[in-house]
């Protein structure tokens, strides 16, 4: 695999990274409790198993490599430090006007 063709992957898995991110922020949502806390982390943990090997099939390359799974932490970071904290802020406003 040529270097162009590990940057194109990194590339694609941040772009699912930052998706996972906000599937996460969605699910935080709707979870309540210890349980469904477990709940939402295992079907987090699913979800991230299925979007890294979905891409990784798409883009024809190997899924399970650091670089891909690097390309995944970084887009989710990036997503957190930037929308992510736009979505959460929001999130406490709505649940604190819900509470009234």
């Amino acid at each position: 695999m040529t270097v162009a063709d590990q940057a194109r992957a990194f590339l694609g898995m941040a772009l699912c990274g930052a998706c996972i991110g906000a599937a996460y922020d969605m699910m935080a949502l709707c979870v309540r409790g210890k349980f469904m806390t477990a709940a939402g982390d295992l079907a987090m943990g699913a979800l991230g198993a299925i979007c890294v090997t979905a891409v990784g099939l798409m883009m024809q390359c190997e899924a399970f490599r650091l670089y891909t799974l690097l390309g995944v932490s970084a887009g989710w970071g990036l997503y957190a430090c930037s929308l992510g904290t736009f979505v959460r802020i929001l999130t406490k406003r709505c649940t604190k006007c819900q509470k009234k």
